[in-house]
């Protein structure tokens, strides 16, 4: 991994040239390192179990990917019922792990998905691990480092590949994707937050122009606070080809990171959150922009107080009615795009919007083509 030179020395005014490039909890974006990003084979993947995993929760294990020895904590929801089923995988956001997006990733699970959420190294609560001689200005740095954005990417595809050859699993994801597309293989869904939004958008087609970074294997997707840092990144949406449902909220602009008497302020404008959905191609996008809702609400669990700024008053409050709108409507989505192998009408798709609009609040903004 490459890190920033001089991390020792690392000051305020370096710091805020590299701030330009954040992704994760705030959402701007950046060209990604050239780092090699195919996924790895299942040989490359070793099972580990360090001290850090924790043990009371049987659905967490870690997998280290050899080609980048990165250990990447994954948390595995298995519905209750054992029949085949679609998978979802999550990214976080930055400062985030495998508690990350836990309301609508249990919603999913609830719904007959096998949803795998994960913790990226470097960029995850691992931030938070600061010292006297590593503050969290330099944590941050470290985490929106150029490569960490493929990194990420292959994460993603390290993760998903072992997933599918998990013999445990294979009830639930040994199904056809209909015979023309290659091997057996379950529908995929990918969803993430902030810099996990990022992370989605790159894996279905932004990133390095679509080259690359892209998955194929992805048949679905959905970005919470999704953002691009000029139109023309937000134009290289245009080349993704799956299904994309944007969330974001009417108050979804900046995040304060914090701790002690330490704190770094990111985040972009809710209109280049919008962008995104401005640039995608039309016939399957649709972007929900939620009343009241800041960038923390899109994180999907409590939020600790003494790290995370709110911009919303009382928003924990507001987050259960919040949440629950949210996670019937990204259902809802996966239902139509991921239960239907693709195939839909024009009188199925009348009959999705509207029943998308039903679930909608009054004042949220709901638009599709």
């Amino acid at each position: 991994m490459t890190r920033f030179k001089g991390m020792t020395d690392f000051t305020d005014k370096s710091f805020q040239a590299v701030r330009r490039r954040l992704i994760a909890g705030c959402g701007a974006s950046a060209f990604v390192a050239k780092v090699g990003v195919a996924a790895t084979a299942p040989e490359n993947v070793q099972l580990t179990q360090p001290t850090s995993v924790d043990r009371t929760d049987p659905d967490i294990v870690v997998i280290e990917d050899k080609k980048t020895n990165r250990k990447i904590k994954l948390k595995i929801r298995v519905p209750a019922q054992e029949q085949p089923t679609s998978l979802i995988l999550y990214s976080p956001g930055l400062g985030s792990g495998v508690s990350n997006g836990a309301d609508w990733c249990e919603a999913w699970r609830d719904a007959g998905y096998v949803v795998v959420t994960l913790a990226h190294p470097v960029t995850d609560d691992s931030i938070w691990n600061t010292s006297k001689s590593k503050s969290l200005k330099m944590t941050i740095a470290e985490a929106i480092a150029s490569p960490q954005y493929a990194l990420r990417v292959n994460d993603c595809n390290v993760a998903l590949e072992h997933v599918l050859n998990l013999n445990s699993l294979q009830p639930y994801l040994k199904q056809s994707d209909g015979g023309k597309n290659g091997p057996q293989r379950p529908r995929v869904g990918i969803a993430g937050h902030s810099y996990g939004a990022l992370t989605v958008q790159s894996i279905t087609g932004q990133g390095q122009g679509g080259k690359g970074l892209l998955n194929r294997r992805i048949d679905a997707a959905i970005a919470f606070s999704p953002s691009a840092m000029s139109q023309e990144r937000a134009a290289a949406m245009g080349q993704v080809k799956v299904p994309f449902f944007c969330v974001t909220g009417d108050l979804d602009g900046h995040v304060t990171f914090k701790k002690d008497a330490d704190s770094v302020r990111l985040g972009v404008p809710l209109s280049q959150r919008q962008w995104v959905y401005e640039h995608l191609p039309k016939g399957k996008r649709q972007e929900l922009v939620v009343a009241q809702a800041d960038h923390m609400t899109f994180a999907g669990e409590s939020i600790d107080a003494a790290h995370f700024s709110r911009d919303v008053p009382v928003s924990e409050q507001n987050n259960p009615k919040t949440w629950a709108r949210v996670s019937a409507m990204t259902t809802a989505f996966w239902d139509f795009y991921l239960k239907t192998d693709g195939v839909e009408s024009v009188d199925k798709r009348k009959a999705y919007i509207k029943h998308m609009r039903t679930l909608a609040g009054p004042q949220d903004q709901l638009k599709f083509d």
